[in-house]
């Protein structure tokens, strides 16, 4: 009886446990450098929704940092996070300066891959387009609005 207990359970938290993961598409720590060679880079993690597939068009998270410096004690210049809807969402980083930074994000709409887009030469669907710019007094980095 009790290895049938312990099965269930098991079972149950699988099913549970399975139907709450997520996709998530990042830079990673390297992110994209600033082209002065000083260690500062932008980075980016973008969370699909719970339970669904990254193309559907849903709430995504998009967490963005700016940081200087090495692991494991980077120097934090940014951390914001944004909500966007949309469906298989790409973020594309150019920095205008070591002082400025744009990120820009887009997709193909509902159900269309990025994969599938570019293979058709569909144009994307532009999201939003943010600016970043070192505050010369902290020496962060705010989003210019």
């Amino acid at each position: 009886m009790k290895a049938l207990a312990k099965v269930l359970t098991l079972a149950a938290l699988t099913c549970v446990t399975g139907a709450c993961t997520r996709a998530y598409i990042s830079t990673g720590d390297p992110g994209v450098p600033s082209p002065d060679g000083s260690a500062t880079r932008i980075c980016w993690t973008i969370h699909g929704a719970y339970a669904r597939s990254y193309i559907d068009k849903t709430k995504k998270l998009v967490d963005v940092c700016i940081k200087r410096g090495n692991q494991p004690n980077p120097q934090i210049l940014l951390l914001e996070r944004y909500k966007f809807v949309a469906s298989d969402l790409e973020a594309y980083a150019q920095w205008l300066s070591p002082d400025e930074v744009s990120l820009e994000f887009h997709d193909y709409g509902d159900g269309v891959t990025s994969y599938d887009a570019r293979k058709t030469d569909a144009s994307s669907n532009h999201i939003r387009t943010m600016f970043f710019q070192r505050n010369k007094q902290s020496g962060k980095f705010v989003e210019r609005k």
